[in-house]
Parts: structure tokens; sequence; C-alpha cells
């Protein structure tokens, strides 16, 4: 009911309206329910804070190098529990946040320069970190943390991460159909919270000199961000490693032993 209000209001407005339109649609978040198994291994973290005023919520399991794990858009640290369990089984301290509007955190929406700037205040709460692991929407954001907010980690971990945010420019014109004009409009309101324009970010900039410390994953089921995308990035960064699945999708890949086993490999190598 309130895309298709939204859609005839934007065929109706100026493109600066639309936009608007199209932005307060695009902010609201739509929490994904966590699985029973989701719930179980986010029920064995110890519970932690983070950012200003130490409003927004953490979830750490074990000891050891600091791991930490960012969701992606409409997920929460318990979508990321599974694997964190995982990691820390193997000799680190994982710890998964939510970010502004999802999970226990404050807030029911978000925009891009949120997630970027709270996967680096996770960072500086909880640094120095072995890795920065983030699915999705958070693998781009921690990516686009290292240039913007200066965060640091000996190693980047990225499942399914969009080598720029086109996912939500795509699901604007699938339910909204907007004109061309909205959606330019748009996509320099997206490139704005990457403090760059939609050319140089739709290049993949976020990924700039992401090296050997790098490892990305993607499954080739995955129909919400194309395994293409790790074909691409690697051509932008040759030294980065590139690993792919076929059996889980999107979302499912975070739950897999599989994903554990090539993280934890990344994570425990040298360097």
């Amino acid at each position: 009911m309130l895309a298709q209000a939204a859609k005839f209001a934007i065929q109706l407005s100026p493109d600066a309206l639309g936009c608007a339109i199209a932005t307060a649609l695009a902010t609201r978040i739509r929490p994904l329910p966590a699985t029973a198994p989701e719930q179980a291994a986010l029920a064995s973290a110890r519970r932690l804070t983070y950012g200003n005023e130490d409003r927004h919520a953490a979830w750490s399991w074990g000891e050891g190098p600091r791991v930490l794990l960012a969701h992606g858009w409409g997920g929460s640290a318990s979508q990321m529990a599974p694997l964190a369990q995982r990691i820390a089984a193997l000799g680190f301290q994982a710890t998964a946040i939510d970010i502004t509007g999802h999970g226990a955190s404050p807030g029911s929406r978000t925009r891009w320069e949120w997630l970027i700037r709270d996967v680096a205040l996770a960072a500086q709460t909880f640094g120095p970190l072995r890795a920065a692991v983030g699915h999705s929407a958070g693998g781009l954001a921690i990516m686009a943390a290292r240039g913007l907010k200066g965060l640091r980690a000996q190693r980047y971990v990225c499942i399914c991460a969009p080598s720029h945010p086109f996912p939500p420019v795509r699901a604007i014109q699938a339910r909204l159909d907007p004109r061309p004009g909205v959606i330019a409009l748009f996509q320099d309101y997206l490139a704005r919270q990457f403090e760059t324009d939609w050319a140089t970010l739709s290049g993949g900039c976020a990924f700039a000199g992401a090296g050997a410390d790098t490892l990305l994953v993607y499954d080739e089921k995955d129909r919400f961000v194309p395994h293409t995308e790790g074909d691409r990035l690697q051509a932008l960064c040759s030294q980065a490693r590139l690993v792919k699945t076929r059996d889980y999708g999107h979302t499912r890949i975070l739950g897999a032993a599989e994903l554990a086993q090539i993280a934890g490999d990344f994570l425990k190598g040298g360097g």
C-alpha cells in the first residue's frame, strides 16, 4: 500500500520531490527475522555497547585477537551470530554489531553514511582488529570506512558485498518506476554519503587499495548481489583473494560451515 502510494506521488511530483519520496521509502528498515540457530548463537554471547553515549549494541564470543562483524541492510548481529560463534571457536574474539536502525541499536531507519560511521566507531571502541568482516552492505561499509574514516584491520572479509550501492537503486526502480531524473538525483544522494560522485562510486572506489589483505566471498546462487561482482572487484583489486560457493544464496551463506572454514583459514593466515 505504501509503495503504491509513493509510486503514484512520484509520478505527479517534480524530480526533487520524487527523490525525497524515494529516499524516505529507501531508508526504512524492514528487519529480517532471526532464525532459531541465529537466536541460539546470539544467546551465547556477551552483550557490549559502542558508539556515542554507548547506545549501540554489540555481541561478543570468545577470547583472542578481535574480529569485528558487520551485518547487511535489514540484518542484525543475530544474522552474523553463527559465523561469529565459529570464528570464536578458532581462537578469536568475534564481535558482531547492530548498526543504527537495526537489531537492538536505536532507530528505525538507516543511511549508508551511518553504516560507514558505525563500523568505524565500533572499530575505535573494540580495536585493534585482526579483521573486519562484513556481509552485503556491511562489506561495502567496512571497505568504505577504510578510506573515509580510517578504519584499520589486518584483514578484511567481504561476503556477498556489492561493489557500490546499486541494490537500493534497483529496488527503487522496480518498486516505484520513477523517471530517469529521479533516479539520477537518488544516485547523487547515495554518492554524497560516500563523499564522491556516482560515476566514481560505481567504479568501485570504496575498494581502492584492497590487496592480499582482502578476501572476497560470493555465492553463485545469490540473486541479490550477483557473484559476478566478485569478478569485477578482483579485476579492480588483482591481489585480493576471490572464493565462490555454490549452494547458499545471499543470506543462507552466513550459517554455512563452508564459509566459516574459508574465512577462518584466511584469518589464521600470516600477515
